[in-house]
């Protein structure tokens, strides 16, 4: 489920790029529409084949917990303002495989956001913070220290899309994960919309979506009716770091591979670089070689004293 959530996602940066006339705002909101729309057959199909005794709307109204109301809203809201940003990116000049890479650096922020939580950090982790940070100098600071606007709403972006991957950590274990999912966009069309009406003129301009359809059906059904989805439902029993070292590894390296394919991006040697070396860190994030040194040398030791490894029913964890 993670990696079908990735690799839509790494298209979805360049159906973003592809979008013209229509301003971020809009986008967030008819992204949203289309896929609020998308999950409500959706539920009802898996409610009819799973059995599950749930109808989306019954004889007592719309059937949604209180944790996945609460869950969904908590979503919506981070989640709204976290694609608004990297929209506003993206249509401020920012190429595609490059605002991927950008938007991986939350790989990095799930785990340092974890000490709020009280959560213990890694030597690991750490390290990958600063080759992280090395990484995202080499691919977005130009010449003369300075950083691109459009460079700098992804990265804030990426530190909101962290917080989403925490709280559906928490939420989704609860809930039943489609609910909570079309719940999390009905919020979203709604954050879009207000400023969109505010402070836009292209929201409701029919003729603007119509040009713009296809991009907005890949990026509303696929990357967030589908994508979004799958996220939830595969992190029901996944570690938030480790679901999104998953998401990342994968989703990066396709959004800069369908960028070059679509729009015939280049990137410079030094960004390059840069995106190698934001990619070994979000390896290595999730890497543990100290831990796993440590157990291999219990193992000897017990071996050597004539014990047996620690185990289930006599057999070594590993050979588990």
């Amino acid at each position: 489920m993670l990696f079908g959530a990735a690799l839509i996602w790494g298209c979805a940066f360049s159906a973003q790029k592809a979008i013209s006339g229509l301003e971020p705002y809009a986008v967030g909101f008819w992204r949203s529409v289309l896929a609020a729309a998308f999950l409500c057959p959706v539920i009802a199909l898996f409610d009819h084949f799973t059995h599950s005794g749930r109808k989306l709307i019954s004889r007592r109204g719309l059937d949604f917990t209180r944790t996945e109301v609460i869950g969904g809203v908590a979503c919506g809201l981070v989640l709204g303002g976290a694609i608004a940003l990297q929209q506003f990116g993206i249509s401020g000049g920012t190429d595609a495989g490059k605002a991927s890479f950008i938007t991986a650096l939350y790989v990095v922020m799930v785990p340092v956001f974890g000490l709020l939580f009280r959560q213990k950090t890694k030597l690991n982790v750490w390290i990958s913070v600063v080759i992280a940070i090395i990484g995202f100098y080499l691919l977005c600071i130009k010449g003369d220290f300075t950083m691109e606007f459009s460079d700098s709403l992804i990265l804030i972006s990426s530190v909101v899309f962290a917080a989403h991957i925490l709280i559906i950590g928490y939420f989704s274990p609860k809930v039943d994960g489609i609910r909570m999912s079309l719940i999390q966009f009905v919020v979203c069309a709604v954050v879009n919309l207000i400023p969109s009406l505010i402070f836009e003129s292209t929201t409701f301009t029919i003729s603007l979506v119509g040009q713009n359809i296809f991009p907005l059906v890949v990026i509303g059904v696929g990357s967030s009716g589908i994508g979004y989805t799958l996220q939830i439902l595969g992190q029901r029993t996944t570690e938030d770091t480790a679901a999104a070292t998953i998401i990342l590894s994968t989703e990066s390296v396709i959004g800069a591979i369908i960028a070059a394919i679509a729009f015939g991006e280049r990137m410079e040697v030094r960004e390059a670089i840069g995106c190698a070396i934001i990619f070994c860190a979000v390896l290595l994030s999730q890497l543990d070689p100290i831990g796993a040194i440590k157990k291999r040398r219990e193992r000897k030791s017990a071996s050597g004293a004539g014990q047996e490894p620690p185990g289930d029913n006599g057999k070594n964890d590993a050979d588990k």
